[in-house]
């Protein structure tokens, strides 16, 4: 299961700076995608390959290079680990810097958050129901393992 790339209130942050038409058209589950270049780059992506969005970037976005591995909602806990191959192209990886714990553990949070939503909305159950969590992990595991059988 994929999330959105953005919801509600990130699409009215990046309105605010300005943006608008960024989104492809909603598909029948009305979730948000952002629309991609003809060369299949980001739409934010400036001619200097810089973030136009930076600070208001969507979850997913502030997530990379991190993909999530495991959620374990019995402790509210998200494991994540990164996301190979596309870390290889990422070049904050390997510059020394740390990444913010409280961003990309927010980031995780939101993600979770979404795919929570969409399995609720899938099983016709709220959110708040102990099997939307564990569908949600079971998705997320399953998304792993899916992952682990592409051939490169």
């Amino acid at each position: 299961m994929q999330p959105p790339d953005v919801n509600a209130a990130e699409k009215k942050q990046i309105e605010a700076k300005g943006f608008s038409d960024f989104l492809d058209r909603c598909d029948e589950t009305e979730i948000m995608w952002i629309r991609r270049k003809k060369d299949g780059g980001c739409f934010f992506l400036t001619e200097k390959n810089l973030c136009a969005i930076y600070d208001v970037r969507p979850s997913i976005c502030r997530l990379e290079p991190f993909t999530i591995k495991d959620y374990d909602y019995l402790k509210n806990r998200v494991e994540l680990e990164l996301d190979f191959p596309f870390v290889c192209g990422c070049e904050g990886v390997n510059d020394g810097e740390t990444l913010p714990v409280e961003v990309i553990g927010k980031a995780a949070q939101m993600i979770v958050r979404k795919i929570l939503v969409l399995t609720a909305k899938d099983l016709r159950l709220p959110v708040t129901d102990k099997r939307v969590a564990s569908e949600t992990r079971a998705r997320i595991l399953r998304r792993g393992i899916d992952m682990a059988n592409l051939s490169v």
